[in-house]
């Protein structure tokens, strides 16, 4: 059946006047392109110049040339060529025609039976139609009289009605989605009732209204009405579940919590009694979620008191602190107070007993009832966006009220069952919280935040409501023990830490003594190393201040430790005993506690300095003396007096066994090994010069002693001074005369007229070595008698009274012999034991090189010119 085409009809374009056969246009056949094949005919070598062959070109567009205009324009060789070309064109169109019609026959022929039908169709309509409109134009309008109601008018309300239920249906799930996320479970439960009784209508297991007596068999006719419930009916389980679970929530309100109860025992047929389980169920729950936050919290982000993880202000530890506990307690006191709220009759009927009053008979205002709990079929209907078609529900549903038993509220045994309930659950519930709320108080560092947090707590607890008194006590009571556990640390912690820095103080005190690291304690530095001149200044300051204490620097580095954590613990302390409940046994017995431990760590301060050096006695001297440290520290004062009695006796003992160890040394050092004998004595009592000044050796001890005692530190209490400077000084002479040489040495008898000029400045005339060193001198005077020696020995002290300052009294003492002045000379402060003569030659304390002529003009030292 099926051609090949020609092979004159290969490769030729297609043409409108050739694909049209009997005057009909073809449009359906498929046109397939064209083979392109070289036509030998148009390969021939021409002998017509360009111009000719660019006028062939006209064949692309064959169709579109005027037959005239080919003739005028177009040689007969050329006309030819296109009678060839477009008879080709024609044989390929009517071979196409050829193979289209063979294949598509059936589908004309069925194309054709088709069109006959639609034409014998349309007629017919036309003509119904004009048939119609003639019959409309021939009706005249005639009002019809009102007549009274008919069966045909109560199959319409019987409709209209079951169109109603259908609806109601209909909606219904999407009402309850739209009720569960706006978390209003009351009304979910009471519309998915209300679908319920719509359903049991329809299914005729309700005999209020017979849909058969109006020829209507919903179930057969409509089976969208049992569909519909099943899907509805998983709402009830999903109502259920997402209420148990809003009984979580911590901020819930006494009348949503008691419309989530009322939605279980709609749904879940749960007695009311029982609802107080579930609901105590959840509120654990809710708490014990609270306290796995707040730990998981704390132990990812807090900054503990050793130091370790992350730095955060003080501020933020203090306010997350009082807000995880304030979140505890109030959950605690809002599930207490709300399930009295709903159970329990107070000076008003309960909540739940309200609630079923108001379903019973409603109000247009019910008194101290939420709008939660205020709810109706008719106001549930009201609510739903297709109120208006509800309408038409009959009264029994659009009046319809769930059965809901009232009689377990009223019974008299429900009150007992309630408060042994809440009481177990409070005290379960306070006891998980305490060791909480103690964990969370370990963030604070300071007695100042616990107090800040405790204050802050029980202002809240204060203003609370809903508690009971026996309640309001426990909760106080579990705050102040975690306030008395955490402050005890603290205090212990501070107190270890003072223990273990004084010990150390005193050991590095101790070694740099040994070392003689601080063997110039008051050469005030200039402070080049500090960058800024306000950090010279408060160096200079603070080293001024260290004088006026008599304290050296390494002395006020061992008692500012603990004077500064005692003046912490202080104020930490007055903070506690001057809050507002500072009356309390808590306080109290805090306090108590806290004064046991200040006396047990200043009873270790004392054992540590029982076995310190002698170089330590300042430190006990400073402690029983100047220093409040054991008033700061929280001692009482029967206490603190005996802390300060023993330490006086200990400073005794250092002192004594300072004084021994450093005359001792001091003499064996300067004096001892330079005691002149007979033999090499260069001073006869006969025959030489009396000398005018003491020993060198004497001179080099005195400076000696005198550096020891700077160094000791300078006190200013005249009493302590006299008992320091005095002691020394009579000890040192005492061993002085008891190595007297057994021969006459005028040195050694100006010697012993110095210290003697240097005892009495003492004011300690009648004492036993004064009257040692009398006898001591008056055995070694012989003729002719020195009468001058005691006024050349107080000239000499008055030149070197400050290199002895620290063997002298800081006052001159008017018993003892007054030191000579001018005619015109005043006493000075500054030189209390007078000015030295200027009609004398200056002589050196100190035995000197005598510098050579040639080097006079020299600077000694490295010293720069000023």
């Amino acid at each position: 059946m099926f051609r090949r085409p020609s092979s004159g009809s290969v490769g030729l374009p297609a043409s409108p006047e050739h694909s049209r056969y009997n005057g009909t246009t073809l449009s359906a056949a498929p046109k397939r392109p064209p083979t392109k094949i070289v036509d030998t005919t148009l390969r021939r070598p021409s002998a017509r110049s360009a111009s000719s062959s660019q006028k062939l070109d006209f064949l692309a567009n064959i169709n579109a040339v005027d037959p005239d205009d080919l003739f005028t324009k177009h040689t007969v060789s050329e006309v030819k060529m296109v009678q060839q070309r477009l008879r080709a064109d024609a044989d390929a169109k009517q071979e196409e025609l050829r193979l289209m019609v063979g294949e598509r026959y059936r589908d004309l022929l069925q194309a054709s039976t088709s069109i006959l039908g639609l034409a014998k169709s349309s007629k017919h309509v036309l003509e119904a139609l004009e048939e119609m409109r003639d019959t409309v134009h021939a009706i005249s309008p005639v009002r019809a009289p009102k007549r009274a109601a008919t069966g045909e008018d109560k199959h319409l309300q019987a409709l209209q009605s079951l169109s109603a239920h259908v609806k109601l249906l209909l909606d219904a799930p999407e009402h309850l989605w739209r009720l569960m996320e706006s978390k209003a479970y009351l009304n979910a439960a009471w519309l998915f009732l209300l679908a319920r009784v719509v359903h049991r209508a329809l299914s005729q297991e309700d005999d209020d209204q017979s849909w058969q007596s109006y020829g209507i068999d919903v179930m057969d006719q409509v089976p969208l009405v049992q569909r519909q419930w099943d899907t509805i009916t998983p709402f009830r389980s999903q109502i259920s579940h997402r209420a148990t679970l809003s009984l979580r929530e911590a901020t819930s309100s006494p009348g949503e919590v008691c419309a989530t109860l009322l939605t279980l025992h709609l749904l879940e047929s749960r007695p009311l009694p029982e609802t107080l389980v579930i609901y105590l169920a959840q509120r654990t729950k809710t708490l014990s979620s609270i306290l796995t936050r707040s730990a998981s919290t704390s132990t990812n982000g807090d900054a503990k008191p050793n130091g370790k993880g992350p730095h955060r202000p003080r501020k933020v530890a203090v306010r997350e602190t009082k807000q995880k506990a304030e979140s505890v307690l109030d959950a605690i006191s809002r599930t207490v107070s709300t399930a009295r709220t709903v159970f329990a009759d107070g000076s008003i009927p309960s909540l739940m007993k309200l609630a079923l009053q108001f379903f019973q008979a409603p109000t247009d205002s019910p008194e101290s009832l939420p709008p939660e709990l205020q709810l109706t079929t008719q106001k549930l209907l009201t609510s739903l966006p297709s109120s208006s078609h509800f309408a038409l529900l009959p009264q029994g549903i659009r009046t319809y009220k769930p059965y809901i038993d009232g009689a377990a509220v009223t019974t008299p045994t429900l009150l007992p069952q309630l408060r042994d309930k809440l009481e177990s659950w409070f005290k379960r519930a306070v006891q998980d919280a305490k060791g909480a709320i103690t964990d969370w108080f370990a963030d604070l560092v300071s007695v100042r935040e616990v107090w800040e947090v405790r204050a802050s707590l029980l202002a809240w607890l204060d203003a609370t409501e809903g508690l009971e008194t026996p309640e309001r006590s426990e909760l106080e009571s579990a705050i102040n023990k975690a306030c008395q556990h955490q402050a005890t640390c603290i205090w212990n912690r501070a107190l270890d830490d003072m223990d273990s820095s004084f010990r150390t103080a005193v050991a590095s005190a101790t070694k740099a003594v040994e070392s003689e690291a601080d063997a110039h304690p008051y050469v005030l530095q200039s402070g080049a190393h500090s960058s800024t001149a306000g950090a010279q200044f408060m160096k200079y300051k603070s080293a001024l201040r260290q004088q006026l204490d008599g304290r050296t620097p390494l002395l006020d580095g061992v008692l500012s430790t603990l004077e500064r954590q005692a003046s912490d613990l202080h104020r930490d302390l007055t903070i506690m005993l001057t809050s507002d409940r500072s009356g309390s046994d808590m306080v109290q017995h805090l306090s108590s506690s806290y004064c046991a431990d200040a006396e047990a760590l200043s009873e270790k301060i004392c054992d540590v300095l029982d076995n310190a050096a002698a170089d330590e006695a300042r430190i006990c001297e400073e402690l029983a003396s100047s220093s409040d440290f054991f008033v700061r520290i929280g001692c009482s004062a029967t206490s603190a007096e005996v802390f300060r009695q023993r330490l006086c006796s200990l400073q005794v003992k250092l002192m004594e066994r300072w004084q021994e160890n450093t005359v001792t040394r001091v003499f064996d050092d300067y004096i001892g090994g330079q005691v002149p004998s007979e033999s090499t004595s260069q001073v006869s009592t006969g025959d030489s010069v009396a000398p005018r000044f003491p020993s060198p050796a004497l001179l080099q001890a005195l400076l000696s002693l005198s550096s020891e005692m700077q160094r000791l530190g300078v006190c200013l209490e005249d009493d302590r001074r006299q008992h320091r400077g005095g002691s020394t000084l009579r000890r040192f002479i005492a061993i002085c005369v008891a190595s007297e040489p057994s021969f006459s040495d005028l040195q050694f008898l100006w010697d012993l007229a110095f210290l003697q000029t240097l005892h009495e400045c003492w004011g300690e005339h009648n004492s036993g070595v004064s009257q040692q060193l009398d006898a001591c001198i008056a055995r070694r005077r012989q003729a002719p008698p020195q009468s001058d020696l005691i006024n050349a020995a107080r000239e000499y002290l008055s030149r070197t009274q400050i290199l002895l300052a620290g063997l002298l009294p800081s006052h001159h003492n008017a018993s003892s012999h007054p030191a000579p002045l001018a005619k015109s000379e005043k006493p000075s402060s500054l030189l209390p034991y007078g000015a030295p003569s200027i009609e004398q030659r200056f002589e050196p304390a100190v035995e000197l090189v005598k510098p050579p002529p040639r080097f006079g003009l020299l600077l000694v030292g490295g010293a720069s010119v000023r």
